[in-house]
């Protein structure tokens, strides 16, 4: 059966090709389309992933990881003292103004941290020193910036706000959501930089003591005047939900990728439709034979999983083409082996169910239609 369905499949090869086309299209909009996504939501939700705390504090009231409203630094001394803390760490995220070397300037994400922060420090460095962020001017920015930020080394200086900095170390692969590059250095500076008062902070990280119920610890910081508290994995999953639910980026990507599914499901149930009519006699001679009802589905099932497989190996070169592409502008196609697994099952079911006209039509066929005419 299987050496039958090739040659069925390949006695008129341009129709195969095409067939094994429509699918390759189709995973390879799933693949950067969904992969685009989880790359976006990574980035949303990188500098809560990279952080070692157990709990994130914030205002009351604050739905948008990034754009959130500053809160007093008296909240830490309040977070600190509270039963079952550990160590608690004030953070600053805001955005200030890069002069850029041209003239113009180019909107950043600065992420002010605690000189000698243990719970969140600049991650993959791949240059200079991450601890010189103590410095008065020490700032740490990613390499993949380099283009938007129109500087190319490490030591470079620049000004942001009006205050001047020195670049210190070098990370990769470090990107946010609101494609601000961010900006690491030190609390005082990061308030300066976002033209802020020194008593501002916009997040309290905490590590809860050995043995701490963190469900109860939540609970009483949480409990805090004008205060929220988010475990780690909670605060990350509400970063990723705003964005995608919030401004459709979740509907944008997901719709484009079933679009890829609905033009492979069309142009292989085309293809194999049209192939079963020009081989009917040919499957009515098989019935005539005494054939099985079974084996001649299976034989179109197998033409369906042959232009899956091309389709797939097609695709999914392309995708990872695609991704390399995509990394010079700056953008991550997050590739999963779980993501590439579920693609391929779904394209098999879905060139499966491209088969379905083709299998009604030979279930239909009266074997003597073949003697006829």
């Amino acid at each position: 059966m299987w050496t039958l369905a090739r040659k069925i499949l390949l006695h008129d090869r341009i129709k195969f090709l095409v067939a094994a086309a429509g699918v390759s299209v189709s995973v390879l909009l799933v693949l950067v389309q969904v992969g685009l996504y989880f790359g976006f939501m990574q980035n949303a939700s990188n500098l809560i992933d990279h952080s070692r705390a157990d709990l994130w504090v914030g205002g009351e009231g604050n739905e948008n990881f990034d754009f959130a409203g500053a809160i007093d630094e008296r909240a830490l001394y309040r977070v600190a003292e509270t039963a079952g803390v550990a160590r608690a760490e004030p953070m600053l995220l805001a955005f200030g103004q890069f002069k850029l070397r041209t003239g113009g300037t180019q909107g950043v994400q600065v992420v002010g941290l605690a000189r000698g922060a243990r719970l969140l420090a600049p991650w993959n460095v791949v240059a200079g020193d991450a601890g010189h962020t103590a410095d008065a001017d020490g700032m740490v920015v990613d390499r993949s910036e380099f283009g938007k930020l129109l500087i190319d080394r490490l030591g470079a200086r620049a000004e942001i706000s009006g205050v001047r900095g020195r670049v210190v170390a070098l990370t990769s692969g470090i990107r946010s959501f609101t494609t601000s590059p961010f900006v690491f250095t030190n609390l005082d500076t990061a308030r300066a930089y976002a033209r802020l008062d020194g008593r501002q902070i916009t997040y309290v990280l905490v590590q809860a003591a050995p043995g701490a119920d963190l469900g109860g610890l939540r609970g009483r910081l949480g409990a805090l005047p004008h205060l929220q508290a988010f475990t780690t994995a909670e605060m990350s999953e509400r970063a990723r939900g705003y964005w995608s639910a919030r401004t459709g980026v979740g509907a944008g990507f997901f719709t484009t990728a079933l679009m890829g599914v609905i033009v492979g499901l069309v142009i292989v149930g085309q293809i194999l439709y049209n192939g079963t009519l020009d081989h009917i006699r040919e499957y009515g001679t098989l019935k005539a034979m005494g054939v099985p009802n079974g084996a001649v589905v299976g034989v179109i099932l197998l033409q369906a999983v042959l232009s899956a497989t091309v389709g797939i190996a097609a695709g999914g070169a392309l995708a990872f083409a695609a991704r390399t592409a995509l990394r010079g502008a700056n953008l991550t196609v997050a590739l999963s082996p779980g993501l590439i697994a579920a693609t391929t099952v779904l394209t098999v079911v879905m060139c499966a169910v491209a088969a379905l006209l083709s299998i009604g039509k030979v279930l239909r066929l009266d074997p003597a239609a073949v003697f006829k005419g």
